[in-house]
């Protein structure tokens, strides 16, 4: 297969459309982002993005990350039914986990913003936004199950615009406050909408059918879950690796809202261009999955073409990121100028996210190897603590960058090693 072919396919399986989706959330959040900076303080932007960092600690763990598990297993199963009766099992119990999950963050919020107590009740009220997301996420999740990509992929798009409108009107009308009800009101109001429309819930199933049904599978609850739990703790440990840097600036630096709100906006631009690589994941999970136990070899052949593809696309954002910072940075204020030495230690890390880190993270899961993700994770993890904190003694915020650019190469590197593993394991 060729790359020409490798993108032909891609297209096939309505790929353009979970694309064309990601770039509207990007574009939306771009506009949003931009508003809200101008509209805004830079003191009451940086406490809002302290809160934000927090809940990205989480935002994998929703639910439990019972939705990861339902997106591999339901995988695996097959029948729309079957497809049907795992979700509503799996969302009961992702529910629970995610009401949870806001009872602890209120619980800790005190803890979290002793630092920056302004930034407390912004966290209590985005809290919230746990079980709205989780709710959206297993819809979408449901969608991919069924190859529905492009249902999958209006969603998202109605998601980011509504939050686009929502967001502005709010915030430009009660300032900060408006900007983070809107964060919580448009996912959990959509998500309640599908529910109801996809009759998720409604159509009836005999318990005869549910129970004939489960026990088809060819794997047990325990398994799904604890499948879920260790992608999600992957997931938040690899979370950290954009987020420990934000809790280190806003403990260590002085005036660390300015210093966060700098950091924050210089790397925007670049983690924007991962939403290439996520969008051909996301369109190829599920077949990636199905191969995986079916057709090993098919997953070196996609990853190399992979490589070809956005090998080219690298080059061209190192190249565009170097000449075009002072102009990117300007679109969010004078005051934000002068940091485009961070903008391109940021690029330099994307695209070591680009080329390992997200595609390889998305095969070890898709072989089913949560486990080992997670304790990548967990590596990735202590080394950034250890070398971050003094690094950003010494250099500031752009210690922090240079730290989490280097560590985006590091974790990939990791992933990429296990993956060549497993595919001399399986050759043997």
């Amino acid at each position: 297969m060729n790359v020409v072919q490798f993108i032909r396919d891609f297209i096939a399986r309505r790929g353009f459309m979970v694309l064309l989706s990601t770039i509207v959330a990007k574009g939306a959040n771009f506009i949003v982002l931009i508003t809200v900076i101008n509209l805004l303080s830079q003191s009451e932007y940086g406490r809002i993005a302290y809160g934000l960092t927090i809940l990205s600690f989480v935002a994998p763990f929703v639910g439990g990350g019972i939705h990861q598990g339902l997106l591999r297993y339901g995988a695996l199963s097959q029948g729309q039914l079957a497809k049907k009766v795992l979700f509503r099992d799996t969302f009961r119990t992702g529910l629970k986990y995610s009401i949870g999950i806001v009872a602890l963050i209120m619980l800790l919020s005190p803890l979290l913003t002793m630092r920056m107590p302004e930034a407390l009740p912004f966290l209590l009220i985005l809290s919230i936004q746990v079980i709205a997301l989780f709710i959206l996420q297993m819809i979408q999740v449901y969608c991919r199950l069924l190859n529905q990509n492009q249902v999958f992929a209006r969603i998202d798009i109605q998601y980011n615009l509504s939050l686009l409108f929502f967001s502005v009107s709010l915030v430009y009308l009660f300032g900060g406050l408006g900007y983070v009800i809107s964060l919580i009101g448009v996912p959990l109001i959509l998500g309640l909408f599908y529910l109801r429309k996809l009759k998720l819930f409604s159509a009836p199933i005999s318990d005869t059918s549910i129970q004939r049904i489960r026990k088809a599978f060819s794997f047990r609850n325990k398994e799904l879950i604890q499948y879920g739990l260790f992608t999600s703790l992957g997931g938040v440990v690899s979370q950290l690796l954009y987020a420990v840097d934000i809790l280190l600036i806003g403990n260590l630096l002085d005036q660390p809202e300015d210093k966060v709100a700098i950091y924050k906006v210089a790397s925007i631009f670049p983690y924007s261009v991962l939403i290439l690589s996520v969008a051909m994941l996301t369109t190829d999970f599920v077949k990636l999955a199905k191969d995986a136990s079916q057709q090993k070899s098919v997953l070196s052949n996609y990853y190399i073409n992979y490589l070809k593809l956005f090998g080219g696309i690298s080059i061209l954002l190192l190249l565009s990121f170097y000449f075009l910072a002072p102009c990117l940075l300007r679109i969010f204020g004078v005051e934000y100028v002068g940091n485009e030495m961070l903008v391109h230690i940021f690029t330099i890390g994307v695209v070591g996210g680009l080329l390992f880190r997200v595609p390889m993270g998305n095969m070890l899961s898709a072989i089913g190897w949560p486990k080992l993700n997670a304790l990548f994770a967990i590596i990735i993890l202590l080394v950034n603590l250890v070398v971050n904190y003094f690094m950003i003694l010494r250099y500031g915020i752009l210690g922090a960058a240079i730290t989490t650019a280097a560590l985006m190469w590091l974790s990939g590197f990791l992933s990429l090693a296990a993956f060549v593993y497993f595919l001399r394991q399986k050759a043997d």
